[in-house]
């Protein structure tokens, strides 16, 4: 029996190993991605509480940009008020734009929206980086 043991011990730490990069590599992927439930629901005003948490961040849609000239050509969705005063944006990239069927401008002015996704703090506000529609939910 033991024989047999020692005859398999080299598969089963190969197969262990595998499992356990596997689970790393699980990790890793699973960043802040939009997909999966949100482990918290706030408004714009309370993103801050939460920075470094999954959520989702519902509010009104006060401004939306489309900063050409800015390196990467981002979209700041702006909630409940315009830029620098906002408690919260939603950041798309300019790469990520061709997934929306019409624009973003277009789409979310004046919409009262939620916004699935990590929260980071940049310059002092709380954002969400948005790189698929599905992200962001019109209410």
């Amino acid at each position: 029996m033991l024989s047999k043991l020692a005859d398999y011990k080299g598969l089963l730490i190969g197969v262990g190993a595998v499992l356990l990069v596997g689970l790393m590599l699980a990790r890793v992927f699973n960043q802040g991605g939009g997909s999966g439930a949100p482990s918290v629901t706030l408004s714009a005003e309370n993103a801050a509480e939460h920075i470094g948490s999954r959520a989702e961040v519902c509010g009104t849609v006060a401004e939306v940009t489309h900063a050409r000239g800015l390196g990467g050509a981002p979209t700041f969705i702006n909630l409940e008020r315009s830029h620098p005063d906002q408690p919260f944006t939603a950041v798309i990239w300019g790469e990520d734009r061709r997934q929306w069927s019409s624009t973003p401008e277009a789409r979310y002015t004046d919409q009262d929206v939620c916004v699935r996704g990590t929260l980071r703090l940049h310059e002092g506000t709380p954002q969400i980086i948005v790189s698929r529609p599905e992200q962001i939910r019109v209410r």
